[in-house]
């Protein structure tokens, strides 16, 4: 079923504010750093899967009031350097990147190997929120991925902690899923943004049986609307 977005403004948040929503990759490789992204479980490319939530915020439908939004879509191919440099132009007031997860390739392997029904799948799931202490708002940055990320365990998604837990990952709350991704996990969309950002892996499209609820229309407004709810929360804060 596919509602619009409601959310009731207060007074102290009736301020036009400026959020970029970014798809995360292009639909065709433009350089060495930036390209279509994982491949899901059946062989869909991660740009697909971030086109369908960031195309949500072009209609106006799921707009929160009072917030100008930038929508970027992958599929215009905007380079990784371009993005940050066209969103530094306009310096908006939060910066939010649009990805689905992905695992190491020998784990991916063992879980295949195992079928749809090995256990292995379920240290492979599930959501996450990236933040950098090197952002010039890092402070900001975190504000937002934990507001967001509370949004998303209030409609019943789980946190993902597989690359703390696999890769080394820095993660400041397990219970919520929060990274901070200072080196040598550095991310360049948030060490050169200069605005509050956040990269935002919806979920995990390598795991066979999450990759079908990410392409549900239900899921995915749940999620639009989590982040909507995250942005409205965000700015009565200031």
């Amino acid at each position: 079923m596919t509602t619009s977005y409601n959310i009731c403004i207060s007074e102290s948040a009736k301020t036009t504010h400026n959020v970029f929503i970014v798809s995360g990759h292009v639909s065709k490789p433009v350089s060495n750093i930036d390209n279509m992204g994982a491949k899901s479980y059946s062989g869909i490319f991660e740009y697909q899967f971030n086109d369908a939530i960031v195309r949500y915020f072009e209609n106006e439908r799921y707009h929160v009031p009072d917030i100008q939004y930038h929508a970027i879509l992958a599929s215009k191919n905007m380079g990784l350097r371009e993005r940050v440099e066209y969103a530094n132009e306009i310096t908006p007031d939060l910066y939010i990147e649009i990805h689905h997860d992905s695992a190491q390739a020998d784990d991916i392997k063992k879980a295949s190997q195992a079928g749809e029904n090995s256990p292995l799948w379920n240290e492979m799931s599930g959501f996450s929120v990236h933040y950098s202490e090197n952002n010039l708002f890092p402070e900001k940055s975190r504000i937002f991925a934990n507001i967001f990320a509370d949004e998303m365990l209030k409609d019943g998604f789980k946190p993902n902690i597989y690359h703390v837990d696999k890769e080394g990952m820095i993660c400041v709350d397990r219970e919520i899923g929060i990274y901070n991704r200072i080196s040598p996990w550095g991310l360049y969309v948030l060490n050169n943004m200069k605005s509050p950002s956040v990269v935002i892996e919806c979920g995990t499209i390598i795991n066979p049986h999450e990759e079908i609820l990410l392409s549900l229309d239900d899921t995915r407004i749940k999620i639009v609307n989590a982040i909507n709810s995250a942005i409205n929360r965000f700015f009565e804060l200031k």
